[in-house]
Parts: C-alpha cells; structure tokens; sequence
C-alpha cells in the first residue's frame, strides 16, 4: 500500500513539475516585466491577511478581493497585507500597481524560482527568502518562496502558499509584545526576516538527527538501502545550501545601512539575524561534511567486505591449486604409472593432500592471513 503511495505522490510530483517546466519555457522570449507563474502550486487557495496597527492598537482583516485590502490600507501606522498564492496573477498585480512596484519585481514575485536576494527600487525594498519544510515520512526537504516587500509604512508579503511561517509574528502583533507595534514597517521587516531564519535552526536540527540515526545503521547494517537513504539527505542538504547561502549576502548588505528605507535602531536587530545567518551556514557545512564521511564510511566498508571475500577466495584457490595439480597428475590415461599399482598408493595421495592442505593453513595462520 505504501509504495502505491509513494508512486501515486511521484507521479504527481512529477506532473507538477512538467506544468512548471512548460511554464517556464512559455517565458522564452517575452519581454522584460511579462508576468507569468512559474510555480508549482497553482491549485491552492487564495486568502489575504492585513494588519493595520500602531502604538495604540490593531485592526486585522481578511479582504476577499484586491481592491477591499487596498481600501483596508491605513495611511496612519503600519500596513502588512499578507497574501497566500501567488499564482494569480491578477490579484498580485492589481495589488501591487496600488504599491506602485515596478513589473520587473512584479515578475519576480510570481516567477517563484528566484535566488535570495534583495534589491532597492525608488520607494520600496524588495527581498527574496526561501521558507523550508521538512517531511518526515519522506526525509525531504520543500522549498517555498517568500517576497517581501518594505515600504514607508507598509510591508506586502507573498507566498505560494497557506502557512504558518510568520504566525509567531502575528501572534506578538495581537498581544502587543515588545516594540513591534511601536516601531516601524523595517522592523516588522526584520521581524519576518528573524522568523524565516529561526525557522531554518528548526529543520536542520531534525535532519541532524536524521543523520545521527543514519550514521548508526551505516555502522550496524552498511546496506545499499541505507546508504541511499545518506545520499538522498546529502542531496537535500544541497538543496538547503543553495537556499541559505546567498541569504548570507542578503543580510550582509541590509546590516550595513546602505537602504534609506531601513532606520539606525533597527541595524542592531538586522546584524543579529545575519549572526544567525553564520551560524546556520556553519551547521550546513559541518552537516554536509558529516554526510560525505558516511559515504565514505559505506564505501570503505563494502571495499572492505570486497577484500574479505577476494581473500578468502584466494586462500581456498591457492589450496586447491596443487591439489589440483596432483589429483590432474594421476588422472592421466598412462599405462604405465607404477604408483596406479600399488597396493598404497590411493592411501598416500591422500596423505600428501591432505598435510598439503594442513601446512598451507599453517602458514596463513602464523602470516595472520586467517
């Protein structure tokens, strides 16, 4: 049942990714700020969250149609609106001519295959992210793409689907802890940033202990199906690698003050998330490190289980070699070979085989080849 399944959740798998490669060819030659979907998640639901809030309170709604979440938009505080489904791309456009962002970001919000980055556009920043999610049933990890865009006072964040990345920061905005509502859209900003990359801690924590497990059935059970089961976690972890480490850059470059949009006090927060952001590419490297050695380990190990088997072969076949010889001497059709007559002669073959055979062993013994 189970790998019915399986082969049901890869071909699916499958088609997703055929749509998504047709989708990405139908891109081919149209020009700059052409906005198409690219992803893989075109039969999710839409909904939209929107947080209008200040010092002295909040207001949450969930407009069902662009324009209500467009005149949700307070002038006076902070905006995030929070759309789930970016493959309408109506809807994300019609939001964002509001927002007046440039279609060439446009095209990048939809085009859900972009690498971490962040660019400054006249009136607003725009950054990329890469949210993960790891599914234990099947050790692998799924990537999602966030943007996040930071205006004066407004935050717009799309993702391709419904999720509950950013509800620790929903969650603060509604008890109103700490400074988030007193301070500005750069530190809900951050705030989402923070959340994104406390998230990655989470998921490579459980593939550490994914590794662990699999470095102890290597030792036990070096077994084909455990070691595809290393490498299908080395390839995941690749996968991770190239989410997390242009991220590094992405920090380097908001901690260093260069954006207007971004104020001095919230620098110090920025720089803490790019400390994170250390730490967590370290963890990758010492991980993939980890994950090369148990290859390794398994290679050495079948290699060595080779050399066992082709040393014992060779020790039978040396033995046997001039058993071979004397048993081919006296199998030759002679008439006259006097030990053929010899009332003994059975019994001494015997006897020279087998001390042939005791002194071979003898000497493999005191060689330590045994």
């Amino acid at each position: 049942m189970s790998k019915k399944v399986s082969t049901a959740r890869q071909a699916i798998k499958s088609a997703r990714n055929i749509a998504s490669s047709l989708r990405n060819k139908q891109k081919v030659g149209l020009p700059p700020g052409s906005i198409l979907y690219t992803g893989e998640h075109a039969d999710t639901p839409i909904s939209m969250q929107l947080f209008s809030y200040n010092e002295e309170g909040l207001k949450e709604s969930f407009p069902v149609t662009p324009q209500k979440a467009i005149d949700a938009v307070s002038e006076n505080g902070t905006t995030w609106l929070n759309v789930d489904g970016v493959h309408d791309v109506v809807l994300v456009e019609h939001i964002c001519r509001h927002f007046k962002i440039h279609p060439l970001t446009i095209e990048d919000i939809v085009s859900t295959r972009q690498r971490p980055k962040v660019e400054s556009m006249e009136g607003y920043l725009y950054v990329v992210l890469k949210v993960l999610e790891y599914d234990d049933e099947k050790a692998s990890v799924g990537l999602e793409q966030i943007s996040l865009l930071l205006g004066p006072n407004f935050v717009l964040s799309f993702q391709e689907r419904p999720g509950d990345t950013f509800e620790p920061v929903r969650n603060r905005l509604r008890a109103g802890r700490g400074r988030i509502r007193g301070a500005g859209a750069d530190y809900l900003l951050y705030a989402l940033i923070d959340t994104v990359v406390d998230n990655y801690f989470v998921i490579l924590d459980r593939i550490d202990e994914r590794a662990d497990q699999l470095e102890e059935l290597l030792l036990t059970d070096a077994s084909k199906e455990n070691f595809d089961a290393v490498y299908h976690l080395k390839r995941e972890m690749l996968t991770i690698w190239r989410s997390v480490w242009p991220l590094r850059d992405v920090m380097y470059r908001l901690e260093r003050g260069d954006f207007a949009l971004i104020q001095d006090q919230t620098q110090i927060y920025l720089r803490d998330v790019s400390d994170h952001m250390t730490q967590i590419i370290d963890i990758v490297e010492v991980t993939r490190d980890l994950l090369k050695g148990m290859a390794d380990l398994y290679h050495s190990t079948v290699g060595s289980r080779t050399n066992e088997v082709m040393r014992v072969l060779t020790i039978i076949s040396t033995i046997f070699i001039p058993l071979t010889f004397i048993v081919g001497v006296y199998g030759m059709n002679f008439d006259i070979m006097p030990e053929l007559r010899w009332r003994y002669g059975y019994l001494l073959v015997w006897i020279v085989m087998i001390t042939l055979t005791v002194a071979m062993l003898v000497i493999f013994r005191r060689k330590k080849w045994l």
